[in-house]
């Protein structure tokens, strides 16, 4: 901190006149920054530029001359029917403060994408003196995420449909429906079979988290009961667990009803329960437990005896495509995903989730909701 009593000078600011160090640094400071800033003047009529940093006409390509004196508009040449221009006037009128996005034109003629932060500045009285605007060139971003959206539009219309039409032939070569196999070419059915499936959830663990991570997911929210939940998870598994020779036993401790959706949490339920399966020994059991610890609490968990997790390794658990063994996991058909969507269905519910585990021991997988009660 600068010691006032300790300054005897003041410094030179690049018009002649003199300003104090701590001004000169806010100087070098807002010229020195990547972000482009502007300040206006709502005092003069059509509220002009007074002021760009160098960051401002190099993101723009325009000189000072040619920027100082007009209003910002001059960015969006004759594209200005876009609907942030309106959010943005008004909340100048309003002087409010704002964050928008808008298509800008450089010199050259070229767009790019500007996330633009304006906000109000007032003098001791209150009385409105200036607008700041900081400038963020952001066209790298959009770029970047219209071809994610793209990709995922690739997934779902070209990939998912011809698969799903392919999973339903092979699914009736192997009922014999189409006539009888000979033991070989069934095996490979089902193997061409299985391995459409997993693309299948696959392509469908993409599509739904991409609909979370964009916050367009809606839940469906209506009253539940878990034992009927529990049931449908223990029929949806119950071929899983036969191959794998697994005992699925259920433990309900609970059964008042809780406002959620039943499909998503039936989807979260099962992911656990696949796992726990997969990753336990022939000859055991999972168990699926729903109680509520608290008044307000309703609690399930998966309780498995596999092999346990290291406790290095159960914060990276719910992170996007961690598998902590590649290799095993691709082996028992794991993507990567499923316990990320989980983690996001529980949290968009407003509740958590979560896993204790002892290596040799077995895990739980464990995530509740709160009610209002």
């Amino acid at each position: 901190m600068v010691d006032r009593d300790q300054i005897k000078e003041q410094t030179a600011m690049d018009d002649g006149t003199t300003a104090s160090p701590e001004l000169l640094m806010l100087k070098r400071a807002v010229e020195s920054t990547s972000n482009g800033i502007c300040i206006t003047d709502p005092r003069l009529p059509d509220n002009p530029i007074i002021y760009v940093n160098p960051a401002f006409m190099t993101m723009t390509g325009y000189r000072a001359d040619q920027i100082l004196g007009r209003n910002c508009r001059f960015l969006q040449r004759d594209d200005r029917d876009q609907s942030a221009i309106q959010m943005l006037r008004e909340a100048i009128k309003r002087e409010m403060a704002i964050t928008v996005t808008l298509r800008n034109y450089r010199r050259d003629g070229s767009i790019f994408y500007n996330e633009l932060t304006v906000s109000p500045v007032h003098d001791e009285r209150g009385r409105l003196i200036n607008f700041v605007g900081v400038q963020n060139d952001i066209s790298a971003r959009i770029e970047a995420e219209k071809r994610v959206s793209e990709f995922y539009s690739v997934i779902s219309h070209e990939l998912r449909t011809p698969l799903t039409a392919i999973n339903g032939a092979l699914s009736v070569m192997a009922d014999g429906s189409t006539g009888k196999l000979n033991a070989k070419a069934l095996r490979m059915v089902n193997i061409a079979l299985d391995n459409s499936e997993r693309l299948i959830r696959l392509i469908s663990d993409i599509l739904d988290w991409k609909k979370i991570e964009s916050g367009k997911f809606k839940l469906k929210l209506g009253p539940a009961h878990p034992a009927e939940m529990v049931e449908k998870v223990i029929d949806a598994v119950r071929l899983l667990a036969t191959t794998a020779n697994i005992t699925i036993d259920k433990n309900i401790m609970t059964h008042k009803s809780i406002v959620i959706d039943e499909d998503r949490v039936i989807q979260v339920l099962i992911n656990l329960v696949d796992n726990a399966i997969k990753f336990s020994p022939p000859a055991s059991s999972v168990t699926i437990t729903v109680d509520c610890p608290t008044p307000d609490t309703t609690r399930f968990a998966i309780t498995d005896s596999g092999e346990g997790i290291a406790q290095k390794d159960l914060k990276n658990l719910f992170k996007l495509f961690q598998q902590l063994d590649s290799s095993d996991t691709r082996q028992r058909g794991g993507t990567g995903l499923g316990l990320a969507i989980s983690r996001s269905l529980v949290e968009l519910h407003g509740g958590q989730i979560g896993v204790t585990s002892e290596l040799g021991k077995g895990s739980t997988f464990w995530f509740e909701f709160y009610s209002d009660r």
